[in-house]
């Protein structure tokens, strides 16, 4: 496990803190009972182990005993590093607001690297808690500055693996994959089994939010074959995710034999009820049970604000999606939209994270950060001024880069943000942050403009009969198709589900009328199919209305639009329908 062997017993229980945390608490007791000088340090120990893995009787006698004998010793450091386990155990039964005011309070100016690697990661977990973003991944970045500095192997595999996890609840998945794989390995050459698990478990859901079920399996697969590398605990600590790993691959009775456990009670920092149900959600749509799905999610929904629990955005979207999809199947359509509408928000929500997340990863420790430390020591060097200035050239070119970088990250996470990820098209942000304003300079310029609402005949039956794989594939063609139709000028956006819009400026209702008219033969020629199977026959309906004849704001020409699609449906399907009369524009003209 270690490439040296310490001299002491207080260097084995340092060197062995994060690596395997029972035996550091096993060497702490001994230096406890064999008493001064180390007793205090072996105390410590005990309750760094146990504030982490153990109960919470042992850890408040450890730090009595420990705040005693530095207290009478006088040692500052170990003074105020029983409070930072202190600090951890509080925010672990639930009181993280007072967890971090005990933080806020301690004075570290006596801290080794490892002592600041246990501060910082104690502070990045607990601003976690408290849904502070910003604060959480500065203190998870300094806490593996710290940890690298320490040369701590344990220190230094918890740092990557906690990073790696955070990353994932940030949706910085390619990020949070390639961290937490280097931490695995690193866990893995150094035999901390406990830190292998976590990280392993993490790597399943990120694996599953990637969309590679595969990788999710494989990694499920590690975890039982490998019963060498991982704790004894772990059916009991991790089940959760290895039920997600067999739910991923369809073996859905090993998923729901290890949920029917319930939750996993205790677990670090969140008590996994959220996970836990969007992962039975999953089980039972797959049985065909939807009306089970619905009713685990809307409970689970009901009870977590409730009882004021902050979950992550991550598996609350997870739930309001799946609900979606248990909705639509029983055929509660307007519940399903509730459903996907606050699935996007949330989406919408992590993407901006995201997009956050990466620029304070560039600001603080890495690639800028770095840049920025060099360029001001070249700055304030005057011994070597000619070889300084070159440096300080090639740094600000550097910076300069990394900047440019930076903008043009941000400007690619924004236009994800407003993409439908499936098909390509713009998603409903981006029809409602365009649109206004569109009508606006139609309406300054005496100009025309048509809403076009489209909606995919029998798309639910096709799902059910063909697959959701398939009703994948006929949205992409479709959007392909409808993209290829429009102009230049138009707008093109999926609304939700089947539903699109277009915005067609500049166009008469005889011109939009035609192009419909000829999308609508061309998508029902195509021979459409997934994989060796051929698809029906495909169809749509369409709804169309003018401004501003039929109203003044996208509100009002999307319900026109919407009513005329519903007529449109109403006489048979695989028709474009006009909205009827003069509409809002001549009433209040």
């Amino acid at each position: 496990m270690l490439d040296f062997e310490p001299d002491t017993l207080l260097e084995q229980a340092w060197a062995l803190c994060y690596l395997a945390p029972e035996r550091a608490s096993a060497i702490g007791q001994r230096m406890a009972e064999a008493g001064a000088p180390d007793a205090a340090w072996g105390w410590l120990h005990v309750a760094l182990a146990e504030v982490r893995i153990g109960s919470t009787g042992a850890v408040e006698a450890a730090l009595a005993a420990a705040r005693a004998g530095f207290g009478a010793a006088g040692e500052r450091r170990g003074l105020a590093l029983a409070d930072e386990v202190q600090a951890i155990g509080l925010r672990r039964s639930g009181a993280a607001a007072a967890a971090l005011a005990l933080q806020e309070s301690i004075d570290g100016q006596d801290f080794a690297p490892l002592d600041l690697f246990i501060s910082h990661n104690s502070r990045a977990i607990t601003h976690k808690v408290l849904g502070h973003v910003d604060d959480a991944l500065r203190h998870f970045l300094a806490a593996c500055d710290a940890a690298e500095a320490s040369g701590n192997l344990g220190a230094r595999i918890t740092a990557l693996g906690n990073l790696g996890g955070y990353q994932q609840d940030l949706y910085n998945l390619d990020d949070a994959r390639q961290i937490s794989e280097r931490a695995l390995r690193a866990a893995r050459e150094a035999g901390a089994r406990r830190s292998v698990a976590t990280i392993a478990t993490n790597l399943i859901r990120i694996h599953h939010a990637l969309g590679d079920a595969l990788a999710a399996r494989e990694m499920t697969a590690f975890m039982l074959d490998r019963a060498d590398e991982m704790p004894r605990d772990l059916m009991e600590r991790y089940r959760t995710s290895i039920a997600l790993g067999h739910a991923a691959a369809g073996e859905i009775d090993e998923a729901e034999a290890l949920l029917a456990k319930g939750p996993i009670a205790g677990l670090a920092d969140n008590d996994g009820v959220a996970y836990w149900a969007w992962v039975g959600m999953r089980c039972a749509l797959a049985r065909g049970d939807a009306a089970r799905a619905r009713a685990l999610g809307s409970h689970t929904l009901r009870e977590r604000a409730a009882q004021g629990r902050g979950d992550s955005p991550y598996d609350l979207m997870e739930l309001e999606r799946l609900l979606a999809d248990a909705c639509e199947q029983l055929g509660d359509s307007a519940a399903a939209l509730g459903h996907v509408r606050r699935a996007q928000a949330l989406y919408e929500q992590l993407v901006g994270r995201s997009a956050r997340a990466r620029r304070i990863a560039l600001e603080v420790g890495f690639d800028l950060a770095r840049a920025q430390r060099e360029r001001d020591r070249a700055i304030e060097s005057s011994e070597r001024l000619a070889a300084d200035r070159a440096r300080l050239a090639e740094l600000n070119a550097a910076l300069e880069a990394k900047v440019a970088e930076n903008e043009a990250l941000q400007a690619q996470l924004r236009e994800q943000a407003l993409r439908d990820p499936l098909t390509g098209l713009h998603n409903r942000r981006y029809l409602f942050e365009v649109g206004p304003g569109l009508l606006e300079l139609q309406r300054r310029q005496g100009k025309t403009l048509a809403v076009v609402l489209v909606d995919l005949d029998h798309f639910k039956l096709l799902n059910d009969t063909y697959g959701h794989a398939a009703g994948d594939a006929v949205l992409q063609r479709f959007a392909a198709l409808l993209a290829a139709a429009l102009r230049r000028s138009d707008v093109a956006c999926r609304h939700g589900g089947e539903e699109f819009v277009a915005l067609m400026p500049d166009i008469d209702a005889s011109g939009a009328q035609a192009m419909l008219d000829r999308l609508l033969e061309a998508y029902g020629d195509e021979a459409q199919g997934h994989g060796r199977r051929r698809l029906p026959r495909c169809t749509f309906s369409a709804g169309i209305a003018h401004f501003p004849r039929h109203g003044n704001t996208l509100e009002q020409l999307l319900s026109r639009a919407d009513r005329a699609l519903y007529r449109a449906k109403q006489q048979g399907r695989a028709r474009v329908e006009q909205a009827p009369g003069t509409g809002f524009a001549a009433l209040v003209g």
